[in-house]
């Protein structure tokens, strides 16, 4: 198993949990959702550690203040950014790689706040709603390859 994330400390943690759960080697890598340029490069070295990849999870997101974020600032950027471009990124990076191998899956972890979104938490639905018309694509692209999504 390989884990990747931004906090070496929570990726510390979840490996001990992982281990206990009868995982025999656990591997941790860093990740940031906001650097697209470095994601063709966390699963080439996934890939270095374990071989072939059979599952890629993309479970991120931040959820932001609506309130705050709907008053201007970065916050509302940063929850579209993290949420949606981090998802197509490393959607596509995660793709191409398993394309090349001629197998594994994609799980794309998402929000029922993009189901429908609300005015509560808008910005947040949004980009869910944006990740989830992103992974039926990225399925349908995929189709004989392989590769599910």
């Amino acid at each position: 198993v390989v884990l990747a994330g931004r906090d070496p400390a929570a990726l510390d943690d979840a490996a001990a949990t992982v281990r206990t759960a009868g995982a025999g080697r656990v591997e941790t890598l860093p990740f940031d959702a906001l650097d697209p340029a470095g994601h063709d490069a966390v699963l080439d070295r996934a890939g270095d550690l374990v071989g072939d990849l059979d599952v890629v999870v993309l479970a991120f997101g931040v959820l932001g203040d609506q309130a705050r974020d709907e008053q201007g600032g970065d916050g509302a950027v940063t929850v579209a950014a993290t949420n949606y471009v981090g998802v197509v990124s490393a959607g596509l990076a995660a793709a191409r790689r398993l394309r090349t191998q001629g197998h594994g899956t994609i799980v794309v972890l998402s929000s029922v706040a993009g189901e429908r979104v609300r005015k509560a938490n808008f910005v947040y639905g949004s980009s869910k709603a944006g990740a989830d018309g992103f992974a039926l694509g990225l399925g349908d692209s995929l189709a004989g390859s392989g590769v599910r999504v």
